[in-house]
């Protein structure tokens, strides 16, 4: 018989005590606030405001979509081996110094990117953009919460995450206001003063960390919220099947999006508004699914916000204007709970010694899951004229997903019950 170990009670402050002495370090929820400003930024400028220049790169280098859609296929793959590494590199370098070393990399990749002129200046750039985005990625934000939260890690992500969405939500805007008055050139010059701006905010605030030894790590209490220690055999199969779908469809939606709702009928100002929605929307979601997470039960209510998604998808593939609105209500809510339970059900399925290593590979699967659908959408279009076709088969991805992630949820349930036996 299996005496399945609790977590113990922590002070009011949910964090870990710091490792060196004389060392002021700010309470936890100031990391997270932190952590809140550099992915609104880094992300907000690389997954929302680049793209927004869509349209006037492709007129200025006289490129297709495919064309111009394999840089984000380029990115998504660079980020994922980026994120692999960073991994590894935590074993030697605080994660702090690598959140810090992004925001410089990224206001030096931004400004020359201003000065391409070759869609294959572009693909290079994207690759140091991957790069920059990993650096405040799931990978660091995981590690770092897990070493100064005992209790609420699940929302403190989630929170931490949502500076995605944030970004997602003011950039595509600003992008579209500031193409009135200047080229597209210069917004991304303008864009690059951003991360420069915030960096001292992040010396102060994305600090106070510290490496745990494996020992340390493997001594960690386990809560109701992890995974069994006998893991399944089939469990991680189908966490990969419903990570693979999710990314796949939800990439190629949300870095097609700009463009489809202009092809639906959208002025340029509409359609940046529509993104904004979506964003929004994965605002309050990641917040809210965080706390219903701690709840409820993260795979639990991972499935539910996997038939969100499922629902958002079909309602933006059939093209009709009447559900486009309540398509990208949908598809944010749905997208945002999903991104940030995912790596919540990864964290938990692989907390160890090994964390940082396993966590950056799983990085690497979405990677390559999400680069493919971003293609796969553009590719299609460029094919058959139309995003619809491939949008129906991500809504089939999607629902895949939402069996293999249900079936997860009740195979690591039921190893759950035999450990607590």
């Amino acid at each position: 018989m299996t005496t399945r170990q609790t977590a113990t009670p922590v002070p009011a402050s949910e964090s870990a005590p710091p490792a060196k002495a004389g060392r002021t370090i700010f309470p936890p929820w100031t990391l997270v606030a932190g952590l809140l400003l550099v992915t609104t930024v880094t992300h907000g400028i690389i997954s929302a405001g680049l793209p927004a220049l869509d349209s006037a790169i492709l007129g200025d280098l006289d490129i297709s979509r495919g064309t111009l859609k394999l840089r984000e296929t380029i990115f998504l793959i660079s980020s994922g081996v980026s994120g692999l590494l960073i991994g590894f590199l935590t074993i030697t370098v605080r994660p702090s110094r690598i959140v810090q070393a992004g925001l410089v990399l990224l206001a030096l990749t931004l400004w020359a990117y201003a000065e391409t002129t070759t869609i294959a200046q572009i693909y290079f750039l994207y690759i140091l953009l991957g790069l920059s985005f990993a650096s405040a990625h799931v990978v660091v934000i995981v590690l770092m919460i897990r070493e100064r939260f005992t209790l609420r890690r699940t929302l403190a992500i989630s929170v931490a995450l949502s500076g995605t969405s944030i970004g997602a939500a003011i950039f595509p805007n600003l992008t579209v206001y500031a193409l009135d008055f200047m080229a597209w050139r210069d917004v991304v010059r303008t864009a690059a003063i951003f991360p420069l701006a915030i960096l001292p905010v992040a010396l102060l605030l994305v600090t106070g960390d510290r490496r745990k030894s494996a020992e340390e790590l493997q001594a960690e209490p386990v809560t109701a919220a992890c995974t069994p220690r006998t893991k399944p055999k089939l469990a991680l199969p189908l966490l990969m099947i419903a990570t693979f779908g999710t990314f796949f469809a939800s990439t190629a939606f949300l870095l097609n999006l700009f463009l489809y709702l202009q092809d639906i009928g959208m002025s340029a100002q509409s359609a940046a508004f529509g993104m904004s929605i979506v964003f929004m929307t994965g605002l309050f979601a990641k917040v809210l699914v965080g706390m219903a997470a701690e709840h409820w039960g993260t795979n639990l209510v991972w499935n539910w916000q996997q038939l969100i998604l499922l629902l958002g998808a079909l309602s933006l593939a059939s093209g009709a204007p009447a559900l486009a609105y309540a398509g990208l209500v949908l598809l944010g809510a749905g997208w945002a709970g999903c991104y940030v339970l995912t790596q919540v059900v990864i964290s938990n399925h692989f907390a160890g010694p090994r964390l940082g290593q396993l966590t950056g590979a799983f990085i690497v699967f979405e990677a390559i899951s999400s680069g493919t659908g971003v293609w796969a959408a553009g590719a299609t279009f460029d094919l058959l004229g139309s995003y619809r076709p491939g949008f129906y088969i991500c809504a089939v991805f999607i629902a895949v997903a939402a069996v293999a992630g249900f079936a997860f949820r009740r195979m690591t349930d039921a190893a759950n019950k035999e450990d607590v036996r």
